[in-house]
């Protein structure tokens, strides 16, 4: 009998991502509250914001190594619990100084989610259902946001903004158990995956932990692996402009509620949320019909196009006070975002040196994406406490532009097949020894 428990471990990846980023948007609603109470300028909201991101980026580089020397099961129990517990001390956070140290603190803990989510791709699909296996559980990247702003914005203007942390924490703790009772490290640890199952993913039974940080980095610093990073590197900017600021835009820019605010932005994550359900099956079916590097360059390049015409509509529809259009225009903008994440987020999956360094190698290249992302907390508080919220806005269309020129021209054909071939040959080697 055929089973299929490679989907439990996708559906309780998506809730586990799900929750990381619902922890990470009750701070952009109860930005209002926190100024307020504690009388924080825009730019040291920023100051805070930086110092989560840049933690959390810089852990991303041991984050990928972790998830390869613990495993998936163990370092998704370390890293969740470790991230909840600090959501909760947020809530009594009673200075500046507190609050960089625990929102520090909180980003060292969320550092392995997308390494954990690359590896369990890896590990647990079928490589023609890999792009899937990635985004379908990355979408929770924007449900928990859709939800949580609304549910952040009527608990902080209910109970407080203390209580959207501690309730969001303890959901994080409670998931727990379930995690570590459904999943294994492979499908050969687990005894309830049939033998079809695992022939069907094709994969090893028993591989080492370890990752090879040579390898990784010669794969980092090929032509291909540049361009890679340079998708990386901007769509970090890209991403960390429209996951953390909007409300903080529909906000101050209409002078609207912390509530309205949230369901105007909300409309905008719930669009981001369809494109990146849809992403993988887009990007897959490309796959199909076109050779895997063409796939990719159109999967990423005409979803990011779409984009910069949203974003600059946006621009324009704010410049006319339309708070219906802004919002409107922002949503169509992240869902061509999330569209393109199944073509260029795959690539440091499919050029990784073997299995075994999957995660690492994402690790890094998610390790840049959110050093950038750290930065974005700087630029745009700068910016917007200059020139308004639309000119920080707008600062990301340069960044898309960079991020065409990566996928379309620093990716070469040669240097991408070589490596692909690579890292398939090792995989199939390891494979063998089933």
């Amino acid at each position: 009998m055929t089973t299929h428990k490679r989907y439990w471990v996708f559906g309780l990846m998506f809730f586990a991502i799900f929750i990381n980023y619902m922890d990470r948007v009750n701070f952009s609603v109860s930005i209002p509250a926190i100024r307020h109470q504690f009388n924080f300028s825009l730019e040291q909201m920023g100051t805070i914001a930086f110092v989560f991101t840049i933690v959390y980026a810089l852990f991303n580089f041991p984050g990928g190594y972790i998830a390869d020397r613990l495993g998936i099961r163990l370092g998704m129990v370390t890293s969740l619990g470790w991230w909840s517990l600090f959501t909760i001390m947020t809530a009594f956070s009673g200075s500046f100084m507190g609050w960089l140290w625990i929102r520090g603190l909180m980003g060292a803990g969320e550092a392995p989610i997308w390494a954990i989510n690359s590896k369990s791709s890896r590990t647990w699909a079928a490589p023609q259902e890999r792009s899937r296996a990635f985004t379908i559980p990355g979408s929770g990247q924007y449900l928990g946001p859709t939800i949580g702003t609304l549910l952040a914005g009527w608990i902080v203007v209910r109970f407080g903004w203390q209580w959207s942390f501690i309730s969001f924490g303890i959901l994080g703790i409670a998931f727990l158990p379930v995690w570590w009772a459904v999943v294994r490290n492979t499908p050969k640890e687990d005894p309830r995956v049939s033998q079809a199952e695992r022939e069907k993913i094709g994969i090893p039974p028993v591989q080492s932990q370890k990752g090879d940080w040579e390898a990784a980095l010669r794969v980092v610093f090929s032509r291909t692996g540049l361009g890679v990073l340079l998708t990386f590197l901007t769509f970090g900017y890209i991403l960390f402009t429209f996951i953390t600021w909007v409300p903080s835009y529909m906000y101050y820019t209409f002078h609207i509620g912390i509530i309205k605010s949230a369901a105007w932005s909300s409309i905008g994550f719930a669009a981001g949320f369809i494109g990146f359900l849809l992403s993988g099956p887009f990007n897959d079916a490309l796959t199909h019909r076109f050779d895997r590097l063409k796939a990719r360059r159109i999967g990423s390049g005409l979803p990011m196009t779409a984009m910069i015409v949203a974003v600059s509509l946006s621009l324009w529809s704010a410049s006319a006070h339309s708070t219906v259009g802004t919002a409107l225009f922002i949503g169509l903008a992240q869902f061509c975002m999330n569209l393109t994440v199944g073509s260029w987020a795959v690539n440091a999956i499919d050029i990784a040196p073997s299995p075994e360094s999957s995660g690492l190698v994402y690790g890094i290249y998610n390790g840049v994406l959110n050093v950038m992302g750290a930065f974005n907390a700087l630029i745009l508080t700068w910016l917007a406490t200059r020139w308004g919220f639309p000119a920080a806005f707008g600062s990301a269309i340069f960044f898309m532009l960079l991020f065409l020129v990566g996928i379309l021209f620093v990716i070469d054909r040669p240097s991408y097949e070589r490596l692909v071939a690579k890292g398939s040959s090792a995989f199939e080697v390891t494979a063998s020894h089933d």
